[in-house]
């Protein structure tokens, strides 16, 4: 397999790029080992672009370390469009002082922002990981806006095709039930591919119409790993596969995309 350089990561949604001119594209991070670093890529990537971005969460997060103006609102759908004006801003519902995270809005109130066409993007950060490279979704997890067009799983690529246990997953005995992996266990194929597909695995929750993407950020050892993805690509339901470390730069280095059921591998 061949690996393409991404000069322009954005394109990796495809087909869909004409989305972001017709509606408020929703954009829902999950997974662990990087949403919150990736979603300020891309907030910053799209406007870099010129796009107008709003970013949030529906669970509870770290504020920001990029100079992107932040605004706290109990209510964002009932909020003047003249305060989204700058190309990219954070809102939140508020801030927990004890855990030093601000608090995000419900999937349904999501729902009603995108309605409201104030911005070009709204990226979502849907889910907690406290730290870890990997996890398996608890029973309230994640909480993904209905309205989202990509879901992107986030995984720390430092656990493909290494020893698993608890000490690396977060929610290890779901991790364990979904994937059959015993402490001590290789992440291989065959677990990532259960986990991918599994309903309560890597894109539980995740709404029919949404384009799904598999992250594998921090992949210090990717040659030990890409002779397996055009098999993951291919049987695992996904519209794309990111590489890369999204702290560094190029944030992405590398992307496989599935078209009308063949891997291909582009440079975009």
């Amino acid at each position: 397999m061949t690996h393409a350089n991404i000069p322009a990561p954005l394109n990796s949604f495809g087909e869909n790029k004409n989305l972001f001119n017709q509606k408020t594209a929703v954009i829902s991070i999950v997974g662990a080992g990087g949403k919150t670093s990736t979603l300020f890529w891309l907030a910053r990537e799209f406007a870099r672009i010129g796009k107008r971005v709003i970013a949030t969460t529906t669970t509870q997060m770290y504020l920001p370390e990029e100079n992107i103006p932040v605004l706290f609102c109990r209510s964002p759908e009932k909020l003047p469009g003249a305060v989204f004006t700058p190309p990219a801003i954070a809102c939140f519902a508020g801030w927990n002082q004890e855990l030093g995270k601000v608090r995000g809005f419900s999937p349904a109130e999501i729902d009603a922002l995108a309605k409201r066409h104030l911005a070009d993007v709204l990226l979502v950060e849907a889910d907690g990981a406290h730290g870890f490279p990997l996890k398996a979704p608890a029973l309230h997890e994640p909480c993904i806006a209905q309205s989202s067009d990509f879901v992107i799983a986030v995984m720390g690529g430092q656990a493909i095709n290494q020893p698993i246990e608890p000490q690396n997953v977060h929610r290890w005995p779901l991790f364990s039930a979904i994937t059959g992996l015993r402490q001590g266990g290789k992440l291989g194929i065959e677990a990532l591919k259960q986990f991918i597909n599994h309903p309560h695995g890597m894109f539980k929750q995740a709404p029919p119409q949404a384009k799904r993407i598999w992250l594998i950020n921090q992949c210090s050892h990717i040659e030990n790993i890409t002779g397996v993805l055009p098999e993951l690509l291919a049987s695992g339901g996904l519209d794309a596969i990111w590489l890369g470390a999204v702290r560094e730069f190029p944030p992405i280095t590398h992307v496989l995309l599935r078209d009308e059921g063949a891997v291909t591998d582009k440079n975009l």
